[in-house]
C-alpha cells in the first residue's frame, strides 16, 4: 500500500512539472504574426544571448530625431552561434543592420521575431521564411 502512494505521488509530481514546462514555452504563432513581416534599419544596441531565446535590442532614428528601440526576440544560442555569429559581432561597431521581423500579435509596435538580418559587412543570415518573399 505504501509503495502505490509513493508511485502516485511521484507520478503526480511528474505530470505536474512536465504540464508546467509545456505551458511555459510559448508558440511562435501565438505571440507574432507569422502570416506579415516589417523591417527597419537601426543600430544594435543591447543582446542579450540567453536561451531559450536570444534577445536583440536596436535603435532606430525616428523623422524628429528621437531614437525608438525595437526588441527582437531569435533563436537559441547554439542556433545563433551554428549561424556564424556571436554577441559581440551583434553589438558590432555602430553600424546599421536591416532586420525583417514578424510583428508581435500583442500590437506592440517595436516587438518582434527576427526572420532576416543583413549586416553592415553584407552578410545576409536567413533565420526563417519571410512571408510573401520568394523562396530559393
Amino acid at each position: 500500500m505504501r509503495r502505490s502512494r509513493l508511485t502516485l505521488w511521484c507520478m503526480t509530481v511528474a505530470v505536474a512539472t512536465a504540464t508546467s514546462l509545456a505551458m511555459a514555452h510559448h508558440s511562435l504563432s501565438g505571440q507574432f504574426d507569422v502570416s506579415k513581416s516589417f523591417e527597419i534599419t537601426g543600430v544594435v544596441s543591447r543582446v542579450e544571448w540567453v536561451n531559450p531565446h536570444t534577445q536583440l535590442f536596436v535603435d532606430v532614428k525616428q523623422p524628429n530625431g528621437s531614437m525608438l528601440t525595437y526588441k527582437f526576440e531569435s533563436l537559441p544560442v547554439a542556433m545563433m552561434r551554428k549561424a556564424g555569429l556571436s554577441k559581440g559581432e551583434l553589438i558590432g561597431d555602430g553600424r546599421p543592420v536591416v532586420i525583417t521581423a514578424y510583428p508581435s500579435r500583442s500590437g506592440v509596435p517595436t516587438l518582434g521575431y527576427l526572420l532576416h538580418l543583413k549586416l553592415a559587412d553584407g552578410r545576409e543570415i536567413q533565420f526563417s521564411r519571410v512571408p510573401g518573399a520568394e523562396q530559393p
